[in-house]
Order: structure tokens, then C-alpha cells, then sequence
């Protein structure tokens, strides 16, 4: 049986989209035939120069007017779109959702469920999870189900079960529909052994279509073990798992022999060095091959990869220097601020004094620093915000790049943040954006003008901004046109 996997915009352009390369993997490995759509990266191609994939427009993809402005101008464009897909005569659509992917799907299922109602739709993905997302989902009469969590297990018996009994019928980790009655068939445990996945199968996209063609994604563990406050991560992945360094070393060795063009690696991992272990032996294991004469002409001498890592005094120099020597050119970390009391308020578990030293000796093993920071965590006060803005000031020779969060501090529904909120002494927690302090000190403006402040002496230290701080320069009046609304509307008191 077949199954259409389909992307629609807005997403990353530079690389192919790894969470549809997972599900071929564990489709084929189960043989569904499949058929991926990348609209997201064609509809690019053909609209770059408007920019709408800078990440600081993901506005765009979000705002209803610019979305029905965009299917209004591409009417034609998406009918031919919903004709190609439907050639293929597969009975299941399955879509990958996430907020700026989200509107457009609704609106090319309810073209597919037009001209063929016999489809089977299948959402998936980020957006889909928690629950609640999923119950808003599930409620449109495009969707026929939604996979809830990792869908590397769920999808492929979920197929299997539609080609046997030729509909969809019970299956732990989805929401369905059954005689216009949403049926819960609960969560299913997340992956315990990541060992025992297949390698992410990327032969259906053209490498060629991307901005790095020379890039491909790679996701070494799932969750995360830290409990930042504010973080959202365990809502999707539930627990913290990890590879082994031998499996991460396999799959790098594989994605090199088969894709010969292909020599740099993006860890989409929250954290990259969650398990030290696993990140040693991988580092091992590559300059183990490096050092063999008959692979000095082969890909791995070229090889080089990045990620994002936490703040641990076992970031020694002398670990750094083996993460670079095995072809480490970046690291991310999550800085957040430069005040102590608001990092224990954060629950980041770690000292600005190591955070300093850490980030320095990255600078000095040669590899690049990218770091993010919030500004406005309940509790933060002016002082604390001085302590971040002079935290930037004695490390501006370090930095890379630093992203300035463009949602300054979201409150994340669900979150312990979100669950918690006198413990933050904030109100109106259950909007993420335009939350206030109980005291009315910490706004959205107040907020705002702290991001503003942070990217300005950003600028004047040579510090480049990631888009997040861009974002809010392009669209500043949008956001406080939106919070003047919130306002008005009473829901903000």
C-alpha cells in the first residue's frame, strides 16, 4: 500500500526535512511504498525572492490574512498541487504539522477531501502534541487521524492496519474519527532503544533543492533530561533517550557513503552532550577512522558538524579540542541570562562562572559560539538585566552569533512555568506572549524594549543577531498592534 508524506511551507530550506525521512525509513522498512511531497521547498524555489523563509517571517505563515492572501495568489498553483498528489492513488495523505505549516495543510486536506473523499488525511508532527492540539485538530472534517508523539512506530501499524481492514481502526497513539465520533486510543511509550531505528532514508528528496547541498540533519537522541522551567521539550518527547556513540558513528558512516557530496552534519538534538558517553565514543570513533591513511581522500576527512549543547563542567578544553579535532565547527548554547538568581529561577542548573569559562575555551579550541538568550523571566529585574547585558559585554570576542529570543519569555502552555504561575508571581499565564508580572512591572512593552536594548549593544559590539533579532525590528508594530487588541478585547485586565 501507498502513503503521500507531504510538507507544506513554511519550513527549513537548507536541508530535507528529517522527521519525513525517519517515517520512510520505518514505512519502507515495513514495505509501504511512499511518495514525499516537498511543497514547502518547491513553493520556495519558485517565491524566494519575496523572503518569506527568513525565520523572522514564520509571522507569515501564521497570520490568517497572509495566509488566505497567499492561497488567493496561488489558487491555480495549489489546485495543480492537490491534482498531482491525488495521480498518485494512494489512499493515505499524511501531512507534518507544525505552526507554520499548520494553516496551509487544513487548506490543501479540504482540496484533497473535495475532489476525493475517500482519502484517508493524516496529520502529524510537532503541533499535534500535546492532546489539545490534537483535539482542535481532529475536529476538522479534513482529518482523519492524528498521530500523537513519535510516529516512527505508530504510522507504519497504522497503515498496516488501514491496508488490512481497508479504514482505520484502533491503534495506540492516535485520534481518530469512527462515525463522527473522535475516538482516543491513548499514548503510546515513547522509543526506549533509538539503537534500532533505521537510518533516516533521504532518497526521495533532490539534495541539489536546498540551500546546503552538502548538509543533511541528524538526530542522536530525543528529549531532554534538564527541567528548565519554561521549556516545552518533554511535552513532545515525554522522556530523555539517547544512541550510542557507535550507532551516531554508523549513522554519520552511512549518510557519507551513500550521499558522496554530503560531508556536514546538524545535530537536531535538544541537547548534544545530555550523555557525555555517547559523545565521546562518537568523537573517538571519527578520529579513529580520520586517522587511517586509506580515508585521508574520503569524505570524513571533510567532515564537520554542529549542534546544540549545555553548560557542564565536563566541557573541559581538553574535550573541546576533541569535539573540534572530529569535525565540530559550532556549538549553540543556552545562556538565557546573565544573572545567577534568574538562572536558578530558570532551573538551568548551572553557574555563570562555568557558563564563562565554558563558552571561552570553546572560543579557543576554534570552535564557533552561538548563544541564546530571553529577557523578561518573571522575577527578572532591572539589575538582572544589566547582569545580562554585562555578561555580553565581557564576552563580545566570543561570540559568533547571539539569538535574542523574539518571543523574549513564552510562557508555553503546559509547561511547569504555565502550571505554576504563582509560584512566578505572574498573571494571565495562559496567554504566552502577553502574560504580565502580578505587580504589572513586567509587560510585553517592557519586555520588548529589554530585546531591544540586548540587540542594540549587540550591534555596537560586533556581535552578529540570528533572524530572532531581526524579527521584531520587521514586525514590531504587528506584535504591539496585537497586544493593543489583547487589551481592549478585556482578556488582559
Amino acid at each position: 500500500m501507498k502513503i503521500n508524506l507531504v510538507l507544506c511551507p513554511s519550513w527549513g530550506i537548507e536541508t530535507p526535512h528529517l522527521g519525513i525521512a525517519l517515517l520512510v525509513a520505518g514505512l519502507r522498512r515495513q514495505g509501504f511504498e511512499i511518495e514525499v511531497y516537498d511543497l514547502n521547498i518547491r513553493v520556495h524555489n519558485k517565491y524566494k525572492e519575496k523572503g518569506l523563509w527568513k525565520s523572522e517571517e514564520d509571522v507569515h505563515w501564521e497570520d490568517e490574512k497572509c495566509i488566505l492572501e497567499f492561497i488567493k495568489e496561488n489558487n491555480t498553483f495549489l489546485n495543480s498541487f492537490v491534482e498531482e498528489i491525488l495521480s498518485e492513488d494512494a489512499p493515505v495523505i499524511g501531512f507534518s504539522i507544525y505552526n507554520t505549516t499548520k494553516k496551509l495543510s487544513l487548506e490543501l486536506a479540504k482540496r484533497i477531501k473535495r475532489k476525493d473523499r475517500d482519502k484517508i488525511v493524516i496529520f502529524g508532527g510537532q503541533q499535534c502534541f500535546p492532546k489539545e492540539s490534537a483535539e482542535w485538530l481532529i475536529k476538522d472534517e479534513a482529518v482523519d487521524a492524528i498521530v500523537i508523539g513519535e510516529g516512527d512506530e505508530i504510522l507504519p501499524e497504522l497503515m498496516g492496519k488501514i491496508e488490512k481492514l481497508k479504514r482505520i481502526d484502533f491503534c495506540p497513539g492516535i485520534m481518530y474519527k469512527e462515525n463522527g465520533k473522535i475516538i482516543d486510543c491513548g499514548m503510546r511509550p515513547p522509543i526506549s532503544n533509538l539503537d534500532c531505528l533505521p537510518f533516516p532514508d533521504f532518497s526521495d528528496f533532490s539534495l541539489r533543492s536546498y540551500g546546503n547541498p552538502h548538509q543533511l540533519p541528524i538526530l542522536s537522541s530525543r528529549g531532554c533530561p534538564y527541567q528548565c522551567v519554561f521549556c516545552s521539550t518533554k511535552l513532545f518527547w515525554i522522556k530523555y533517550r539517547s544512541m550510542t556513540g557507535e550507532r551516531i558513528f554508523q549513522e554519520v558512516e552511512y549518510q557519507l557513503k551513500k550521499y558522496r557530496d554530503t560531508h556536514f552534519f546538524t545535530f537536531n538534538d535538544h541537547v548534544i552532550n545530555a550523555n557525555m558517553h555517547s559523545l565521546s565514543r562518537f568523537c573517538d570513533l571519527v578520529l579513529e577512522v580520520k586517522s587511517k591513511t586509506e580515508h585521508h581522500n574520503s569524505n570524513w576527512k571533510k567532515l564537520s558538524w554542529r549542534g546544540a549543547v549545555v553548560i557542564r563542567p565536563e566541557l573541559t578544553y581538553e574535550f573541546l579540542k576533541k569535539m573540534k579535532d572530529s569535525g565540530c565547527i559550532e556549538l549553540e548554547y543556552g545562556i538565557e541570562s546573565g544573572s545567577q538568581k534568574i538562572l536558578d529561577k530558570m532551573n538551568k542548573r548551572f553557574d555563570i562562572e562555568v557558563a564563562e569559562r565554558v563558552i571561552r575555551d570553546t572560543h579557543k579550541v576554534g570552535i564557533s559560539v552561538r548563544a541564546n538568550f530571553m529577557f523578561g523571566f518573571p522575577g527578572e529585574t532591572e539589575e538582572d538585566f544589566q547582569k545580562t547585558l554585562d555578561f555580553l559585554k565581557r564576552n563580545s570576542e566570543v561570540f559568533t552569533q547571539v539569538h535574542p529570543s523574539e518571543t523574549f519569555c513564552h510562557i508555553d502552555p503546559y509547561t511547569y512555568l504555565f502550571n505554576h504561575p504563582e509560584e512566578f508571581a505572574v498573571t494571565n499565564w495562559n496567554h504566552s506572549l502577553f502574560w504580565e508580572s502580578d505587580d504589572g512591572q513586567n509587560t510585553y512593552p517592557e519586555r520588548l524594549k529589554r530585546h531591544q536594548i540586548f540587540c542594540e549593544l549587540a550591534e555596537s559590539l560586533n556581535i552578529p543577531l540570528s533572524p530572532g533579532g531581526h524579527k521584531i525590528t520587521l514586525h514590531k508594530e504587528y506584535f504591539l498592534e496585537e497586544y493593543r487588541r489583547y487589551r481592549i478585547s478585556g482578556a488582559l485586565k
